[in-house]
């Protein structure tokens, strides 16, 4: 082969590989440009109430805090910033408000036979989700993922098989250090079988967590205080500002802990009657940007929650059930690694609905 040939064969391919990687790097650049222009518009835009949500969706994230901070200054930032409630005090809950059925109860009024599980699709505005009833709430348990900060956390999935469990959603609040956690340690306190596994007895919390008999505890106390109160599973969770996790406490909506930011979001309920009801709503998709705690709120006073607890969300936000994920998980990595998750006990009756 004549040799000029060859060399000029090469140089057309040299061209051609540098034409692509211009145009990919081009490409890039018009993506990068975009993406801060876009960010400009939420942050310097002519709304403050779209400002209020973008700053405070990110400032959620373990990964995208620093988003806004890119074209707003501390300064600039202080009127959007939610205040801090974990340290506000808290109403103790009512179980008294509480009754649950006991098997004798049920067979008189003709409810022995109604399955203890209710799956609904929420479509609630621009939020969507699943909502699973649990007409039993003793058959909720806290599962953990092994020996905290050694042993790795779990995917839901394998949490739940651990218990075997028929469903779950994820729970407390972990480390997670720009979103590379492995889901090993937990963040405030771990409660299980009236033991603290995590934390100090005299250190306060904003806990969720049940009791004995399954009633749904929620607000800001010390550990020792909700032991002394009778809790059996608990689990800790505030946002990264601070918002702290007690949304409905005796029928009463916590107002101050009603941030802005649009998230997936995990949450927990309990109606008068003893049904707990499991909350995930989805969201960072095509389908729905998220939920605000409000929305949640909402949620959980439609469908009869007098006292509820926000859980960990984001990209953590997971439902299982039968084995399966049964919400859009919002993590491009694949689900989470936890510590903590709340797994539904199963028996031989199916989901009705």
């Amino acid at each position: 082969m004549d040799e000029k040939k060859v060399k000029k064969g090469k140089r057309r391919k040299g061209s051609v590989f540098g034409r692509i990687m211009a145009l990919l790097g081009i490409t890039l650049l018009c993506i990068v440009l975009t993406l801060f222009g876009i960010v400009w518009v939420f942050e310097k835009g002519p709304s403050p109430t779209l400002t209020g949500i973008f700053c405070n969706s990110v400032r959620e994230t373990s990964i995208l805090r620093w988003m806004s901070r890119i074209y707003l200054s501390e300064e600039e930032l202080e009127p959007y910033i939610l205040k801090s409630t974990e340290d506000l005090e808290t109403e103790q809950v009512n179980t008294s408000l509480i009754h649950i059925a006991s098997p004798e109860e049920k067979k008189e009024k003709g409810e022995e036979s109604e399955p203890y599980l209710q799956l609904i699709d929420i479509a609630y505005g621009t939020c969507k989700g699943k909502l699973l009833i649990v007409r039993d709430p003793w058959r909720v348990i806290l599962g953990v993922s092994g020996e905290f900060g050694v042993d790795p956390g779990l995917q839901l999935t394998d949490m739940v098989a651990k218990y075997d469990g028929i469903a779950g959603v994820n729970a407390g609040g972990f480390v997670d250090n720009n979103g590379l956690s492995n889901g090993s340690v937990p963040l405030g306190l771990v409660v299980r079988d009236g033991t603290i596994l995590f934390g100090d007895a005299y250190t306060r919390y904003n806990i969720v967590g049940l009791d004995g008999e399954g009633k749904l505890l929620v607000g800001t106390m010390t550990a020792q205080d909700a032991l002394d109160q009778g809790m059996k599973y608990g689990v800790s969770f505030v946002t990264h500002d601070g918002i702290a996790s007690s949304l409905i406490i005796n029928g009463e909506i916590q107002t101050q802990n009603l941030g802005v930011g649009v998230n997936p979001r995990t949450a927990i309920g309990q109606r008068e009657d003893g049904a707990l009801l499991l909350l995930v709503l989805d969201g960072r998709s095509s389908k729905t940007l998220g939920a605000t705690v409000e929305n949640v709120v909402d949620i959980m006073l439609q469908y009869g929650a007098i006292n509820a607890g926000n859980l960990d969300g984001g990209s953590s936000s997971v439902m299982v059930y039968d084995g399966e994920i049964i919400n859009n998980c919002a993590s491009v990595t694949g689900p989470r690694s936890i510590p903590t998750g709340f797994i539904v006990l199963g028996e031989e009756d199916g989901v009705d609905g």
